[in-house]
């Protein structure tokens, strides 16, 4: 099977969760930000995860992510959001379409308000003929930290629970290349 897992990441939580899931998938799948996600990188892709952050109880929008570069939002002064790479909305918006298998993740808090970015994700990704093979799933981050260290707002366990998910969605593709076959 080959899968890439394609993230955007601003405090480094998303990037940790998608290596998780990545290392629960397999030997050989690719992690990358949006820059790298070219539609070569994707040609052979049986399967295609995709994650963001919520912000706003959707993906984040240049606003939002304005938002986090001007604001500490109670995380450790040292730790500074990252946009260096593209939103994932805009990274969607230009996916060509094609018929591949896909699931979906996002990065929140606890409660109501942390969730919404896999949902708007998996919509986008089905929208270009993609098929969901899962529910999306979201992995819970703190508000804050006190530590300046990249994925430092994960709670424990997090990254564990994403190996699992990645393993699961690597059975559930191997299951159905075997009733195909």
């Amino acid at each position: 099977m080959d899968a890439v897992v394609v993230y955007e990441s601003l405090w480094g939580n998303t990037a940790a969760i998608a290596r998780a899931i990545a290392s629960g998938l397999g030997e050989g799948t690719l992690v990358l930000t949006t820059d790298q996600a070219t539609p070569r990188r994707l040609a052979n892709a049986d399967l295609l995860v995709a994650g963001a952050p919520v912000h706003a109880m959707g993906l984040p929008s240049d606003s939002t992510r304005a938002s986090a570069t001007a604001k500490v939002y109670g995380t450790h002064p040292g730790l500074r959001a990252d946009v260096s790479h593209p939103p994932l909305r805009d990274w969607l918006d230009t996916l060509p379409p094609a018929e591949r298998l896909c699931a979906a993740f996002d990065t929140g808090i606890r409660g109501p308000l942390g969730h919404g970015a896999a949902r708007a994700i998996i919509a986008r990704l089905t929208a270009h003929g993609y098929e969901a093979i899962d529910e999306p799933q979201t992995y819970t981050v703190a508000l804050v930290t006190g530590s300046s260290e990249p994925a430092a707002l994960l709670l424990s366990g997090q990254e564990e629970a994403a190996a699992r998910w990645g393993a699961h969605l690597a059975m559930v593709v191997r299951e159905r290349a075997t009733t195909q076959a």
